[in-house]
């Protein structure tokens, strides 16, 4: 009995069914020592080797639990910024909650000043402490191209997020690609000054934005690769407007891709109604919205992956006060250019001290007037039936007229400078537009509505 326990069932089943067979056969056998020996070694050598098996699986628990441990310590020192406090105008709130596995999720937030912040949000592909290790190194890599650019340059303006990425990409891609792994992200400049948002998008989430103007969710994206896809991708920032009222949120698949026991994704769609219904509350009680909603469709508190998600709600005061605003709307015909020019000056005369003398009027004028005219020669190609929307609004140190159209995009960067001894033409409006105020700037919304926003600086006493 004691050489049938030590075999297998199936083993066991054979030999039963042989002694009921032949038992009497088996056990007038003369008795053998020798093989009673054998048998013997040969059972306590299988208790050993099992023995040795639950050591070597208790082990490999044991490093299964310090490389988890290992992990946790990595994600919450290494890969989860903390978002600022000094920001002004804007609250910002993130939350990471770990998988039982370690992800490579991380986010980082460097603050400029009190009105401008960069946000970092991205994801590793893969899981355990090499994805987080990978995810440790990218999420430092924005930082320190950042002041690469700063030295390189020799200036106080900041890098576009497009060149940081840029930097980032030539860095980071070439040994991605030879480990065969890649990081999605999203590189993300919010300006509070200028109301907008300036995005650069490596294949990650689509960022959701919740606008208060139309109580709609919107989703922000672009069209950029991976990091570690292709050293030849050319990485590209998309700008969007901001206002009072909204809410901006970064996320991970592990928020979306959370499935129920039917085997459905929560999905983008549900976590925008999330953000609709909820978008009044403040930002670490909205993110806690986002996650119980989860955990409710997913009927289980565990997750397959990491649960990371950063929300930006933007106050619903003006982040500078505006002394004075008014609009107009007229057609994209080109005698509506007089309307628009007598629009701007009664706009500046009627503002108390208006900081423009006549000099700067005319130029304001000139650039709202050149602004319009190209909206109605190339965005709208010389139809006379389209709408330009033109508001205005004053600040204590500056005047801004936004030309809002729903014509065709303009790309500054695709228009060649003037050239002045008549042998070519074009490329004057963008260049009387940008030497007669201080700033220029090329803004679309998520509904495919496009703006000229022209920014003059008032005198002050």
């Amino acid at each position: 009995m004691y050489l049938i326990l030590l075999t297998s069932k199936d083993q066991q089943e054979d030999i039963i069914a042989g002694l009921e067979a032949g038992a009497d056969d088996y056990l007038t056998k003369p008795f053998d020592p020798q093989e009673l020996e054998v048998r013997l070694r040969a059972g306590q050598r299988i208790l050993d080797l099992q023995a040795a098996l639950l050591t070597s699986l208790e082990k490999l628990a044991q490093a299964h639990q310090r490389e988890a441990e290992i992990g946790a310590k990595i994600q919450q020192t290494l890969l989860l910024g903390k978002p600022p406090s000094g920001l002004v105008g804007a609250r910002v709130a993130a939350l990471t909650i770990p998988s039982q596995a370690v992800d490579g999720d991380f986010y980082d937030f460097f603050l400029h000043n009190c009105r401008c912040l960069d946000i970092v949000v991205g994801d590793v592909m893969g899981k355990g402490v090499p994805a987080a290790l990978l995810g440790a190194a990218i999420k430092s890599s924005p930082l320190r191209a950042l002041s690469c650019l700063l030295a390189s340059s020799g200036q106080d303006a900041l890098p576009a997020p497009e060149e940081i990425v840029g930097l980032v990409h030539s860095d980071v891609t070439q040994q991605f690609i030879s480990l065969g792994v890649f990081a999605t992200l999203c590189y993300a400049r919010l300006d509070l000054d200028h109301g907008q948002i300036t995005l650069v998008d490596c294949g990650h989430t689509k960022t959701v934005h919740f606008r208060h103007r139309t109580h709609t969710c919107e989703l922000l994206q672009g069209d950029n690769m991976p990091l570690g896809f292709s050293e030849q991708e050319l990485y590209r920032q998309v700008v969007f407007p901001l206002a009072a009222g909204d809410v901006v949120v970064f996320y991970s698949d592990g928020v979306t891709e959370a499935r129920n026991a039917a085997g459905e994704f929560f999905g983008v769609n549900r976590l925008m109604e999330v953000i609709h219904a909820q978008h009044s509350l403040e930002p670490e009680q909205l993110l806690d919205a986002i996650r119980r909603a989860v955990i409710a469709f997913a009927g289980v508190e565990t997750r397959a992956d990491d649960f990371t998600c950063v929300v930006v709600t933007l106050a619903e005061t003006r982040w500078a006060p505006s002394l004075a605003q008014a609009q107009c709307e007229v057609t994209s015909a080109i005698t509506e250019l007089a309307p628009i020019r007598a629009f701007v000056r009664a706009f500046c005369l009627e503002l108390p001290g208006c900081g423009l003398d006549e000099e700067g009027l005319y130029q304001l004028e000139l650039a709202v007037t050149e602004a319009a005219s190209n909206i109605m020669r190339h965005a709208y190609h010389g139809r006379t039936d389209q709408h330009i929307q033109v508001v205005a609004d004053a600040f204590a140190d500056r005047i801004v007229v936004r030309l809002w159209h729903r014509g065709t995009a303009f790309d500054p960067k695709t228009v060649k400078p003037p050239v002045f001894d008549g042998s070519r033409e074009g490329g004057f409006g963008v260049y009387i537009m940008t030497h007669c105020v201080d700033e220029v700037r090329y803004l679309q919304d998520e509904a495919g509505e496009q703006c000229i926003c022209l920014v003059k600086k008032r005198k002050t006493r």
